[in-house]
C-alpha cells in the first residue's frame, strides 16, 4: 500500500459525480423466414458464448385453463420425442449449457445459453424441445403435484390473496388475467390435454427466435436453416385484451384470521403502452414507488416505519394500463398506510413538492437502468424482445433516455395530475 496515498486524497470532499454519457440501443438484424417465423440476431460481447431464445404464441391470457401453459413450458425440459426423460437433461448438462423458461401475457419462451463450440449441436435441440416435447405421464403428474403444492403455499400469503382480490375487481371476474388456479383442478389436467393445447399454438408465423452473443455468419445461417424447417400450421391468433371502464374505485377485504401481517394492494386504471404519455407517466410512477429512495419508501418505510417495503409499478398493455402499489403491514396500520399512500399521490400533483435533488436522483436511477440494458448482448436482446412480448413501441429505449434527461418537476406533476386519480383507487387487503 502506498504510504503517501492518504496525503493525495482529500477525504473531506465527496468525489465528483459524472453525468451519464450518450446511451444508444443497437437494433437487431431481423428477417422473416419462408414459413413466417421471425429471426432476430444481435451480435456483441467478447466471449465465445451465445443464447438461443424462442418465443411461441400463447401465454397466460390464451391458456385453455389456468396454469396449463406454464406447466407445459416447464415440461418441455422434462424430455422430448428423440431424447425422453433424463436423457435430455444429460445432454444439456454434458454440453455445459443452461436453460430458462418464461410465460408472459401472450407468449411462452425457452432460452438456452451455451458455448459457441456446442452451438451447432444444441441449436436443433432447442427446436426439438419446443416442437416435440414428450409430456410423459409420470413427469406430468410430478410437475402438476409440485405446482399444486406451490399454489397451496401461495394461498396462505396475504399479498397473494390481496393480489387475486384486486385483479378480480379491476379486470373483472371472467377476465383471463384474473383467473385463480385451483390446486385440485390443476391435478385433473392430463398429458393429452397439455399435448393438444401446446401443439395448437405452434404457429411459425407467431414465433420469434432471438440469437444473441458473439455470433458469426455461419451461426446465423444455421439458425435460418434450422428454424425455416418448422412446418406451417394453422394460425394462432392473440386477441386484444379488453378491460372494464371504471368511474369510481372500490375496496374489498379477504379475511385471514391466522395471519401475522396484512397484504395491501392498490391499483388505478391508467393508459396503455401506445399512449404518448406512457413513458413520462412511468417516470412519475418510479418517483412514487419505483426505487429505494421513492416517495412511498421515504414516507411509509423510513419516516413512519409502517412496512419493510412498498413498491409502485406501471403495468402496461397495448391500449390499457394500471398503476399498481403493493405492501405488507401490521393489521392495525393498514388504514394509515393507505391514507399515507393517498397523501403522496395527491402531493405529487404539486410541482413545488419536488426538489432538484429528487429530480436528479430519479433521472440517474433511470439512466443507470438503461445503461444496465447495454451491459451484454443478452440483456440488449431481452429489451428488444419486449416489442413482441410486452407491446413496447419502436424507439422505447430512446424515449426513456430522453424522458430521463429532460425530466422536470412540472413534467412529473403534470403526469400525477392527469393519472393519479384517487377517486378511481381500487384497494384490496388481506389479513386479520
Amino acid at each position: 500500500m502506498n504510504p503517501d496515498l492518504n496525503e493525495t486524497i482529500d477525504r473531506t470532499k465527496s468525489p465528483d459525480i459524472k453525468n451519464m454519457g450518450p446511451l444508444s440501443l443497437p437494433e437487431a438484424d431481423t428477417s422473416v423466414l419462408a414459413n413466417g417465423l421471425t429471426l432476430h440476431t444481435l451480435s456483441g460481447g467478447d466471449a465465445e458464448v451465445s443464447r438461443i431464445k424462442i418465443l411461441i404464441p400463447g401465454g397466460i391470457a390464451e391458456s385453455p385453463r389456468p396454469q396449463l401453459y406454464q406447466v407445459a413450458n416447464s415440461l418441455m425440459l422434462e424430455g422430448s420425442k428423440n431424447h425422453p426423460g433424463r436423457e435430455l437433461a444429460d445432454i444439456i448438462e454434458y454440453n455445459g449449457a443452461w436453460t430458462g423458461l418464461e410465460t408472459t401475457t401472450h407468449h411462452s419462451g425457452l432460452s438456452m445459453y451455451c458455448l459457441n463450440s456446442v452451438y451447432p449441436s444444441l441449436l436443433p435441440l432447442v427446436k426439438e424441445i419446443v416442437m416435440y416435447p414428450e409430456f410423459a405421464p409420470e413427469a406430468t403428474a410430478h410437475m402438476l403435484q409440485s405446482e399444486a403444492a406451490r399454489i397451496e403455499v401461495e394461498q396462505h400469503k396475504v399479498l397473494y390473496r390481496a393480489g387475486c382480490a384486486i385483479k378480480n375487481m379491476v379486470y373483472g371476474p371472467q377476465h383471463p388475467l384474473s383467473s385463480v388456479t385451483d390446486p385440485q383442478q390443476l391435478l385433473e389436467i392430463t398429458p393429452a390435454e397439455i399435448t393438444e393445447a401446446h401443439h395448437a399454438r405452434l404457429d411459425p408465423e407467431g414465433m420469434h427466435v432471438y440469437i444473441s452473443g458473439l455470433l458469426s455468419k455461419r451461426m446465423t445461417d444455421m439458425a435460418k436453416e434450422v428454424f425455416s424447417s418448422i412446418p406451417k400450421s394453422r394460425t394462432f391468433p392473440l386477441p386484444q385484451l379488453r378491460f372494464p371502464e371504471h368511474s369510481a374505485g372500490q375496496r374489498t377485504h379477504v379475511e385471514m384470521p391466522d395471519s401475522m401481517q396484512s397484504g395491501v394492494r392498490l391499483m388505478i386504471p391508467a393508459i396503455g403502452r401506445k399512449h404518448p404519455d406512457y413513458v413520462p407517466l412511468r417516470m412519475a410512477v418510479i418517483a412514487l414507488g419505483g426505487y429505494f429512495g421513492s416517495r412511498l419508501m421515504l414516507n411509509i418505510r423510513e419516516e413512519k416505519g409502517l412496512t419493510y417495503g412498498i413498491t409502485a409499478s406501471l403495468m402496461g398493455f397495448r391500449h390499457s394500463g394500471f398503476i399498481s402499489i403493493a405492501s405488507q403491514t401490521d393489521a392495525r396500520t393498514v388504514d394509515q398506510l393507505i391514507e399515507e399512500t393517498n397523501s403522496e399521490l395527491e402531493r405529487m400533483k404539486n410541482p413545488a413538492s419536488y426538489s432538484d435533488d429528487e429530480i436528479d436522483r430519479i433521472s440517474r436511477f433511470v439512466l443507470s437502468e438503461l445503461a444496465g440494458v447495454l451491459d451484454s448482448p443478452f440483456s440488449r436482446a431481452d429489451f428488444l424482445q419486449t416489442q413482441v412480448s410486452a407491446n413496447t413501441p419502436a424507439g422505447y429505449f430512446a424515449m426513456q433516455d430522453s424522458a430521463a434527461r429532460t425530466m422536470s418537476a412540472e413534467m412529473l406533476a403534470s403526469m400525477a395530475e392527469k393519472y393519479f386519480d384517487t377517486s378511481k383507487l381500487f384497494i384490496a387487503t388481506a389479513g386479520k
